[in-house]
């Protein structure tokens, strides 16, 4: 039997709380994320990958943290002939599919179960603490891709992290009844014809993002969003069915939000992220609310009805500035105002389909910067009276051109104008189709749109 010791380095315990701690609302990563953060030799700790393991499932058995592996699967790429199509031209295409990590491995392994969760084991006794270490050491070695599967949480003053079971959250969502009534109409006798090389380049983004930027909340995300498949492919339906799959909603819609507020709405200054931007600089905007009022599945393709608000405060002495952006269409949020300021900014709606939460992240991220940077754009001579020693240029004034392109070939978006109902453009329920098209409308400007940003804050931020 396996008795395992306390790591020889008593520092790596502490490092690896401290790293969780700082992981936000949910602190928990992957094994994955872990071994570059220590075990790179880019890395200020080199700890070895065996090493790392030990003291994880040292700190498993002494319950510091829990191990939790979502059902096994991964996803493939098959060609594929596609026809009647909503907007593209029948032909062949790049279509994702599911698959077990290893069949000889999890082939017979449940559905919409874990496939281990240390938070149901009692560690106590000797026989269960040595198979359960046994069997996650084969499991790595065998399928090193597990490692992107299994999160390491720190339960500690950490919000819930359920899948499988009942939400445990403090989080609701209205399940409204909603209908989307495009005001443009796209020309179906106009399809695209997209080339299987250029599919493939396409795809070649979206693999190498999951590969250099695959996180915790994705393989979170992505397991509720298969189980939600699952759950909707069942051919017996049984009495609780409805329950299961809107407890499984609430939890893909709750997950999603925690996703995105922790990457944009409570980012800190970070010279390596463009993202905290407005942080950095110390602008008073201020993103009011953020709510995914329903969600709906179609198979795969889920589809969200988002409110999205945002303001800026603004003096009151500057009168004209205020004047302006009224006349342009911005509102006046008279419960956020305060003292001598006034909150100025826009209400806006959201209406998309997705087939993956990769195209969900960025389209919302850019939708969410765009917006923000658009108001920055237009309120431009009162960020010059208010930082002058920032000395913002021309080129920064109009950054929300960069996501622009995004904008308007996905969504109902123009230039010089606000729209307050924004509806994805390409609505079709189909997820081979929606997943073409986001390849080859939103991909490259993903590479282009987190170069250009990166690059420049950089360079911006060595200047202060």
């Amino acid at each position: 039997m396996i008795k395992l010791q306390k790591p020889f380095n008593g520092e790596l315990v502490s490092q690896i709380v401290s790293y969780l701690k700082k992981k936000g609302e949910i602190r928990a990563t992957l094994l994955y994320k872990l071994e570059k953060q220590f075990c790179k030799s880019k890395s200020e700790f080199k700890v070895k990958k065996e090493d790392l393991l030990s003291c994880l499932l040292f700190m498993m058995k002494e319950r510091i943290v829990e191990i939790i592996i979502p059902e096994p699967f991964q996803i493939n790429w098959e060609e594929r002939f596609l026809k009647n199509l909503k907007f593209l031209k029948d032909g062949v295409y790049l279509v994702r599919e599911f698959s077990n990590l290893n069949d000889n491995l999890f082939d017979s392994y449940g559905k919409n179960v874990y496939f281990f969760d240390s938070r149901l084991l009692d560690f106590k006794s000797q026989d269960v603490s040595s198979e359960t270490i046994n069997n996650l050491k084969f499991i790595i070695k065998k399928v090193p891709k597990i490692k992107s599967k299994m999160i390491i949480y720190y339960p500690p003053s950490s919000k819930p992290l359920n899948i499988y079971e009942t939400f445990e959250g403090n989080y609701t969502i209205e399940f409204l009844d909603f209908r989307v009534n495009p005001q443009f109409k796209l020309n179906p006798k106009l399809k695209i014809e997209i080339p299987l090389e250029q599919q493939k380049s396409d795809l070649a983004i979206i693999q190498s993002y999951r590969k250099n930027y695959m996180c915790m909340y994705i393989t979170l995300i992505e397991s509720i969003h298969k189980a939600i498949i699952n759950i909707q492919n069942k051919k017996e339906i049984s009495k609780n069915h409805n329950e299961i799959l809107k407890d499984l909603i609430k939890k893909f819609g709750y997950y999603c939000y925690m996703y995105v507020k922790s990457d944009w709405i409570d980012v800190k200054p970070n010279p390596y992220r463009w993202e905290s931007f407005f942080e950095f600089f110390d602008l008073p905007f201020k993103i009011i609310n953020l709510s995914f009022k329903n969600i709906r599945f179609y198979g795969r393709t889920f589809e969200f009805w988002i409110r999205y608000n945002y303001c800026i405060f603004i003096q009151k002495k500057f009168r004209k500035i205020i004047l302006k952006l009224k006349e342009l269409g911005f509102e006046e949020f008279e419960k956020e105002n305060y003292g001598d300021y006034i909150a100025i900014g826009m209400d806006h709606e959201i209406y998309e389909v997705c087939p993956s939460i990769e195209y969900f992240y960025f389209l919302n991220k850019y939708i969410f910067f765009y917006h923000l940077f658009y108001l920055f754009f237009h309120s431009f001579p009162y960020i010059e009276k208010l930082k002058p020693q920032v000395k913002f240029t021309e080129k920064e004034q109009k950054l929300y051109k960069i996501f622009l392109p995004v904008m308007e070939s996905m969504l109902n978006i123009q230039d010089k104008r606000i729209t307050k109902k924004l509806i994805f453009k390409y609505y079709s329920f189909n997820p081979n189709e929606l997943e073409i098209i986001y390849n080859k409308f939103l991909l490259d400007e993903v590479k282009f749109i987190e170069k250009k940003m990166f690059t420049y804050f950089l360079i911006r931020y060595g200047k202060c």
